[in-house]
């Protein structure tokens, strides 16, 4: 029995954990490209004032992008740092498992979870968001190899593919990370709200111990 339970906290906690770095790394991609922007309006900033007022106006949104993007990184930051102790301790374990240690390894990971449910509602979201925007890269970069690929020079037609196939496995792997974490954090919800049901229990009982 506590080895089935140890199985599945080792993947309940493992979609945990990639669902928090995969935040990390989307925010340092949205940083990227909001500097490849802000630099890029910078340097075409001279020109006709139209042009002028939309590249101003372009380096803005890209500051912003930027902005977005870092304190993204550094919220996950602090997300992942309570996530690592615990993982740190359950990669170093010593085996057998104590019933002891591995009950304070869910109850702090569900303690982590409700503080931080919020955030992690929006990890979700952003894991779906970009699993779907590197998806449609990945079908987009095969459709562009195929649409300019000359008979003949296979060349043409290899980068294009890589580069496909590596983002639409990003987006793939991003989707069903958040797919399993969805069904962990359902799971993890029914618990919340049975420790919730059983606190309040107590406090009602001693309330009634002590008028």
């Amino acid at each position: 029995m506590k080895e089935n339970t140890l199985r599945q906290f080792k993947a309940e906690f493992t979609s945990f954990f990639v669902i928090v770095l995969l935040n990390m790394a989307f925010g340092a991609l949205v940083m990227a490209f909001g500097m490849q922007f802000i630099v890029s309006s910078v340097l075409g900033l001279t020109g006709e004032q139209p042009f002028m007022v939309i590249r101003i106006l372009m380096a803005a949104i890209s500051m912003v992008c930027f902005g977005l993007g870092l304190t993204w990184v550094l919220t996950s930051a602090k997300v992942l740092k309570r996530i690592t102790r615990i993982r740190r301790e359950y990669r170093n374990r010593k085996e057998p498992v104590s019933d002891e240690i591995l009950t304070g390894w869910i109850v702090r990971t569900m303690s982590h979870y409700r503080e931080n449910k919020k955030i992690i509602s929006w990890m979700t979201r952003i894991s779906s968001i970009g699993g779907c925007i590197f998806l449609v890269f990945g079908i987009f970069n095969v459709f562009q190899g195929f649409s300019t690929w000359t008979p003949g020079d296979i060349t043409t037609l290899i980068l294009p593919i890589i580069a496909g196939a590596i983002n639409m496995a990003i987006g793939l792997v991003s989707l069903r990370i958040t797919l399993y974490f969805r069904r962990y954090s359902v799971v993890w919800d029914r618990r919340l709200d049975e420790v919730s049901r059983s606190e309040q229990l107590l406090v009602s009982t001693m309330e009634k111990s002590y008028p």
